[in-house]
């Protein structure tokens, strides 16, 4: 019984926190639970129909009748035995052919309802997924996600729906169990202890059936992030000839999936045979033990006997199904409660952002005493001071790991700094609202995403009521009419998912045109060139510096060349500042960059420990891309 009342409080607890995303769909579980209760009652009404019809078959017995019968000899006087067998027979009739008939629009109702919670709960995750931390996204595969959305949202509404079924058939077993009541209390309690039997019996089932649900639930997710990986990585496995490599993995996780479900299976199809073994046996024993004690000593007529036995067959199947119910909704409660866990999921910012409007840049941006660490603990920058003046161009330059990309990505706002402030004219950034700031702001990252959609689309992502004429200036800022020219259907062409019609070099001028298109005033460029071939980067190059002019930029650089009339440069080094200056002043000066220069033009990058090194002693590490 403890162990029944924590698995229910369980399920408890993982529908209370999924309510707030099943509100628009409880109009319908009103609705269903109503036609269950009624479908419940009509049935209950025309089994226990079945004593009183039992009584009139057997004559009576010379007892005093039932009060259904007495209710029919005072309603209709004068007919003889036959008439009332024949009305009850109606009666029991139309009862089951009402329960019918409500049971079909309780089926209707519910399909209803499982089609609306599986798209409120696909929504509420997607939006909640979109309102997330960043952190999330770098914590988890895209085989994660989906298994959430598709798997696990599947077996959340299965569990909701078994809940209902098991709501309708126990109010069908309690209205057996009270009609047992009234024809022999004594009977009736032994008959409850056959339940409790029952639910003993089964209790070891029901705890392999909730490790075969969690199970289930990390296997999904390892089998999504399989599947998700090895396609999207399929240039990867085509290249290295590893596709039976894959499909080895595959296999193997494939067949662990399949011996979790059929033990899973092997373990709930236990629940049947037994119950329904120890159901008969016990009710055979009740029965047998009642005309022994009760008929035969003329304590009970057997009309009444064959009733009780009636119901009670009736009633222990349903006992069984309850079981059966119950450790499908504990099986199933493992993917209500992924979902909860990640309905949870905090939201961001954290820090609402503020309402004002941004228009234009008068002075600069402010980078003061910028720190910030990851939710892991690692630290990436620590109290990064250097001035971004309007209409200018400032480059971040340092090895890989040294905190530029995390830098743009706080300017861009995905992330709150932990320490420090980022100003614009001297106001808080985050005083912005996020639409004006988010257009104003312009971004072209080292890979240019692009959805499968049409070149048009593309260009005006986030855009929705730019002008057919800006998107070709942009087109034209890009460099782009030479690519739009020679597409099937021009700006309308479907360019394929991540833009797989594309070059590297078409990507990315793309990308610049999709930031150029919202005519933004402050430009993001991160590693914008950095991996693309001497061809396409000088193409690209033309296009970013004719989407530079008159705009204030922060360019993060891997190739030193690229910035060579950057106005300022600021060197990180471990999340600090170096250096920073111009190129002329900073070649001129020994430090950092300086290095980075005599690396680009092939020297050996040697720190201080590595100059300690004996000449006999092994060369020293090898140099990191530099970023």
């Amino acid at each position: 019984m403890t162990s029944w009342l924590q698995h229910f409080r369980a399920i408890a607890r993982c529908l209370w926190r999924l309510r707030p995303h099943l509100r628009s769909g409880r109009n319908l579980v009103g609705a269903v639970v109503l036609s269950s209760l009624v479908a419940a009652l009509l049935e209950g009404v025309g089994v226990s129909l079945l004593v009183p019809l039992l009584s009139l078959l057997l004559g009576g017995e010379g007892a005093t009748p039932m009060r259904p019968i007495q209710w029919l000899h005072e309603w209709f006087p004068g007919h003889g035995a036959a008439f009332y067998v024949v009305a009850f027979c109606g009666l029991v009739l139309c009862a089951i052919a009402g329960k019918n008939g409500v049971f079909y629009l309780t089926q209707v109702l519910a399909a209803r309802l499982r089609s609306r919670i599986t798209a409120n709960l696909r929504l509420s995750l997607f939006k909640r997924l979109h309102s997330a931390d960043m952190h999330l996204f770098e914590m988890h595969t895209a085989g994660d996600l989906a298994n959430v959305f598709f798997n696990e949202t599947t077996r959340t509404v299965s569990m909701v729906d078994f809940l209902l079924l098991f709501g309708q058939r126990a109010s069908i077993a309690l209205f057996y169990l009270a009609m047992l009541l009234f024809i022999s209390w004594p009977l009736t309690l032994i008959t409850v202890l056959l339940a409790a039997l029952i639910g003993v019996t089964v209790v070891f089932i029901y705890r392999r059936l909730a490790g075969r649900g969690r199970e289930i639930v990390e296997l999904n997710q390892k089998f999504s992030a399989l599947v998700m990986e090895s396609f999207s990585g399929i240039r990867v496995v085509r290249s290295t000839h590893s596709e039976e490599r894959e499909i080895a993995r595959f296999t193997a996780l494939d067949a662990t999936r399949v011996q979790v479900d059929e033990r899973a299976a092997r373990t709930s199809s236990l629940v049947a045979p037994i119950t329904e073994t120890v159901a008969v046996a016990g009710a055979m024993i009740i029965i047998g033990c009642a005309y022994y004690f009760f008929v035969r000593s003329h304590a009970m007529l057997s009309s009444y006997l064959l009733g009780f036995g009636f119901i009670l067959l009736r009633l222990l199947p349903l006992i069984n199904q309850l079981y059966a119910l119950q450790g499908q909704l504990i099986y199933f409660a493992g993917g209500a409660q992924e979902v909860g866990k990640w309905l949870d999921t905090p939201l961001y910012p954290h820090r609402p952002f503020g309402k004002a409007e941004f228009t234009h840049l008068r002075q600069g941006i402010r980078f003061e005493r910028v720190s910030y660490t990851y939710p892991s603990g690692t630290r990436a920058l620590l109290e990064v001071s250097f001035d971004v003046p309007a209409g200018k161009t400032v480059a971040l330059v340092g090895a890989s790991g040294s905190g530029k990309t995390t830098l743009a990505s706080l300017l861009l706002r995905f992330r709150p700094p932990t320490g420090g402030r980022i100003l614009l004219d001297g106001q808080d950034y985050w005083e912005f609202s996020s639409e004006s700031w988010h257009r104003a702001v312009g971004v072209v990252e080292q890979e240019a995403f692009l959805f499968h959609d049409t070149m048009a689309e593309n260009i005006g992502y986030g855009f929705p009521t730019v002008a057919k004429e800006a998107v070709e200036a942009a087109v034209r800022a890009a460099y782009l009419e030479d690519v739009v020219a020679a597409l099937p259907a021009g700006l309308e062409t479907v360019i394929g998912e991540r833009g797989t019609m594309l070059s590297g070099g078409q990507r990315q001028r793309l990308a610049i045109a999709r930031a150029l298109v919202r005519d933004p005033k402050i430009l993001v460029l991160d590693e914008a060139t950095s991996a693309l071939d001497n061809l396409s980067e000088r193409q690209v190059q033309a296009a970013l510096e004719r989407a530079m002019k008159g705009r204030t930029v922060l360019v993060i650089a891997h190739r030193l060349s690229t910035i060579r009339h950057a106005d300022h440069i600021v060197v990180l080094d471990r999340g600090n500042v170096g250096e920073q200056g111009s190129w002329d002043e900073l070649c001129r000066r020994p430090g950092l960059f300086k290095k980075m220069i005599e690396v680009s033009e092939g020297k050996p990058w040697l720190d201080d420990a590595e100059k300690a090194i004996p000449a006999e002693a092994p060369a020293g590490r090898p140099l990191d891309g530099l970023e």
